[in-house]
């Protein structure tokens, strides 16, 4: 996969893993240092992948903002998302 499906993927992954602890918070934001993905979320495509678009079904289940945090700025996820 290229570069922004595997960041998409990663949102995925990581709202599945700790679902059952955010289930009920109001005011949930989630930082990327990717502005693809909000673009990607609101627009998703119907013919070319039906694998993405499962991702980002799986996504819009969950209610919280997305914000933008620039990577230079963003230094606590970069231990964990680049090992």
């Amino acid at each position: 996969y290229s570069q922004a499906k595997l960041e998409l993927f990663g949102l995925y992954r990581a709202l599945r893993a700790i679902r059952l602890y955010i289930i009920g918070v109001e005011n949930l934001t989630v930082e990327v240092d990717a502005k693809y993905i909000k673009g990607m979320i609101n627009n998703p495509d119907i013919q070319p992948n039906a694998t993405i678009n499962r991702w980002i079904a799986g996504i819009l289940l969950f209610h919280f903002k997305l914000r933008h945090v620039p990577g230079d700025r963003h230094a606590g996820a970069d231990g964990l998302s680049r090992r």
